[in-house]
């Protein structure tokens, strides 16, 4: 499939509201989150195949012209979509981590209290094993998760800048990466997304050992 022809920064999604220069009123952000949740449904339930603007706009209950206000394409709402997941993800991890205090390794367990509890949606692991099988052979998927992920380890990257300062930036966005790797591969066996019969018991628990032991001073780890 053709690239989009919009350009954008690296590792910058679209605001998830209507496109640039409209004015967003109650009704219409309204609109714009019946549209989004629609095609999360559509995603997960009937894959990206499935998806075009107009069994969007059914399921959202907007016209189709309607829609296309908003979101041109279905490619500006699926970006759309996974700015607002990143977005609303990423203030869930600052407050839980802002009830924390002080303590590092407490708001470091809040914050992968949070990044946890996003797995266990099944319509959220679903999207994005959809995603994911899609952007081996769509251009514009891969492009998509290409920049939602650096938006993902830029996030990181400011959590591993408050729990390890002591970091050089180019060592802190290495460890970003694994650890974006590490939560995204850990829905293989736990939530929403766990294959068949491959839980594997005590996982989180485990994970939560083994952050503190690489990402905390020996001093603020908490005895296990």
């Amino acid at each position: 499939m053709a690239r989009s022809s919009s350009t954008k920064a690296p590792g910058t999604l679209p605001s998830p509201s209507p496109r640039k220069g409209t004015a967003v009123h109650a009704k219409g952000t309204e609109r714009v989150e019946r549209i989004l949740d629609a095609t999360m449904e559509v995603l997960a339930g009937d894959g990206y195949a499935g998806l075009s603007l107009r069994v969007v706009a059914q399921r959202a209950g907007v016209s189709l012209g309607n829609l296309q206000y908003y979101f041109p394409t279905k490619q500006d709402v699926v970006r759309a979509l996974l700015a607002r997941y990143l977005e609303q993800a990423l203030q869930r991890v600052r407050e839980r981590m802002a009830g924390g205090g002080s303590e590092p390794a407490q708001r470091l367990r809040l914050a992968v209290d949070a990044i946890l509890e996003d797995q266990d949606s099944p319509h959220a692991c679903q999207f994005f094993a959809e995603l994911w099988a899609m952007a081996a052979r769509d251009t514009m998927v891969a492009d998509t998760l290409t920049v939602f992920y650096a938006g993902y380890r830029a996030g990181v990257v400011e959590l591993l800048r408050e729990l390890s300062p002591d970091l050089t930036p180019a060592r802190r966005g290495r460890r970003a990466a694994l650890l974006v790797a590490l939560f995204e591969g850990l829905s293989l066996f736990r939530g929403g997304g766990n294959l068949r019969g491959a839980s594997v018991p005590g996982l989180e628990q485990e994970l939560r050992v083994l952050l503190e032991q690489v990402l905390l001073p020996g001093s603020e780890r908490r005895q296990v």
